[in-house]
């Protein structure tokens, strides 16, 4: 029996479909599933990089450095089709686009799609600030940094209004991804096979990967529970069920999008960022 190793990431929004394959509700035929829940996407970031894990959900923008070495499952790449999660740039006071090129910017880590897009799209800034954690984020915007691309727009927001911090919306990636990229929709984040396992192997797992997510979609209240139980294990802080629920609402708005679109938004993404020097050309977007 093959085992598969696989790495959950420990938001809301990208947890949701694995939870029946953790819950053992999905069960893929003859493949053995170990699972580690990560807790930040940069460290996801890094895991794909070394191969530490099959399975993983990585951002978009790292593709490009291991599209030898793993299968993306079509299906399951999250992608922004409107400003309901469209990454927005918050700040304590008062700023415009222009002010940022003097900002301390924050962000999750080097790889993620945040800060690539934020290279795309805005360029400048004058010190890069990385904070890998969701609420140590918060705490920073303000004390050490100036902006931050809200990624986990939900939780951001309801986490700064209950820790009475006020922010302005200067922009979001969503509204000034639009005016380069027309209606493609706007990559963030994606589901990822290891190749090492072979083509039918992972064709395998996205079939059960397909029916977790669907089981996770037609059960969200036990799916909520079970996920808020893992968040609070993954980042020690209680998160409470009605901002999962919202969080996975939009994340399944995200996790549908037609496929010819995702490939659309992929290719789009890819051929803009290679072009700006920003990212590795993608030869082959290997999508299963």
């Amino acid at each position: 029996m093959v085992t598969i190793k696989v790495g959950p990431l420990a938001d809301s929004g990208d947890l949701y479909p694995f939870i029946p394959l953790i819950e053992g509700k999905v069960k893929p035929e003859g493949i053995n599933l170990e699972f580690e829940v990560i807790t930040t996407v940069q460290d996801t970031n890094e895991k794909v990089l070394k191969k530490d894990v099959d399975v993983a959900v990585p951002s978009a923008a790292m593709y490009p450095y291991i599209q030898q070495d793993y299968y993306v499952i079509g299906e399951a790449v999250a992608s922004a089709i409107d400003g309901i999660t469209g990454m927005p740039i918050l700040s304590t006071s008062p700023l415009t686009l222009e002010d940022l090129k003097n900002s301390r910017v924050i962000v999750h880590g080097h790889n993620t799609t945040a800060y690539t897009l934020y290279k795309l799209l805005i360029g400048k800034y004058r010190k890069l600030v990385i904070i890998k954690k969701v609420l140590d984020e918060i705490k920073g915007l303000g004390k050490e940094g100036d902006v931050l691309v809200a990624v986990h727009e939900l939780k951001m927001m309801y986490a700064l209004e209950k820790l009475g911090i006020k922010v302005h919306r200067i922009a979001s990636m969503w509204e000034l991804w639009k005016q380069v990229a027309g209606n493609a929709p706007m990559p963030m984040g994606m589901v990822v096979v290891n190749k090492d396992l072979g083509k039918d192997i992972a064709i395998k797992f996205k079939e059960a990967y397909l029916k977790s997510k669907v089981y996770a979609e037609k059960h969200l209240d036990e799916i909520i529970k079970k996920d808020a139980e893992i968040m609070r294990e993954a980042h020690n802080e209680n998160i409470e069920e009605e901002i999962i629920r919202k969080t996975i609402w939009a994340d399944i708005q995200e996790y549908n999008v037609p496929l010819a679109d995702v490939k659309r938004g992929l290719e789009t993404f890819y051929k803009l960022t290679a072009e700006r020097g920003i990212l590795p050309k993608v030869i082959n977007l290997d999508i299963i």
